[in-house]
């Protein structure tokens, strides 16, 4: 039986750009979502991308991509599983290696081989400034006008969450902030978000806690201040959504 193994690393350039990466991976992990892009050289197998709405498939050999802030969750279509290097993209970089306007997404599943080269040479070891630029500069190719659905009425989640990252926030709290019954909210806010509200808070926090961390803070500090019990249950957070654990982000700062 094979088995899955991670590597996440972190470079001080570029944005301070983040790249990981799994071999047979067989796991799926739940919905979820990142506020930038992540561009997916899949090296083995074949991956399944799926959103509320729709599914797609990249095959070894091309790149996927899931867009900046889309609801998703990705897994082998099968149980000999895939491999993958994942490349996380700040949307502002492709703003301003591309003409200068920000791409409001890119294509889906990208066959290019000169691009699935380049990002090979980034895992492989060629991880300078001038390769991510050659890389982010042949991105901006494959954008698109169509323009993602925008949901601004839960905004104060965001503002909750940013301001108070620490504070248990009840459901029923939550519901009657927006005038409606617990369960109406519930369908509502995932029929907008694609994602329920207990997950949204969650993956908001991991945000704050991730960048805790990478600026070296402690991580029974960081656990205490984005509202987890202790430093154990922020690596099972970390390692359910994301696959990576505390000591992984530790080694990257």
């Amino acid at each position: 039986m094979q088995h899955s193994s991670f590597e996440y690393k972190k470079w001080n350039h570029s944005d301070n750009i983040e790249m990981f990466s799994s071999v047979n991976e067989t796991d799926y992990f739940p919905f979820h979502f990142h506020d930038y892009y992540c561009i997916s050289l899949i090296t083995g197998g074949t991956e399944q991308l799926d959103t509320p709405d729709e599914n797609f498939y990249a095959l070894t050999g091309s790149v996927s991509v899931t867009q900046a802030n889309e609801v998703h969750k990705n897994r082998a279509i099968d149980s000999s599983g895939y491999s993958y290097k994942t490349l996380y993209v700040n949307p502002d970089l492709l703003k301003f290696y591309g003409t200068g306007k920000k791409p409001e997404r890119l294509e889906r599943v990208i066959n290019d081989g000169i691009l699935a080269g380049e990002l090979s040479n980034l895992f492989g070891g060629k991880s300078t400034l001038a390769n991510f630029q050659t890389v982010l500069k042949r991105l901006t190719r494959y954008a698109t006008s169509e323009k993602p659905v925008v949901e601004n009425r839960f905004e104060l989640l965001d503002e909750l969450c940013a301001t108070f990252p620490y504070q248990s926030v009840s459901l029923d709290w939550l519901s009657k902030q927006f005038c409606m019954s617990k369960f109406h909210f519930v369908r509502v806010f995932k029929a907008a978000k694609g994602i329920s509200p207990q997950a949204y808070m969650m993956l908001k926090r991991l945000k704050i806690a991730k960048e805790m961390l990478l600026n070296n803070q402690d991580p029974r500090h960081v656990a205490f201040m984005t509202g987890f019990y202790d430093a154990a249950h922020l690596n099972t957070a970390f390692k359910r959504f994301f696959g990576i654990t505390l000591s992984m982000i530790k080694k990257s700062s």
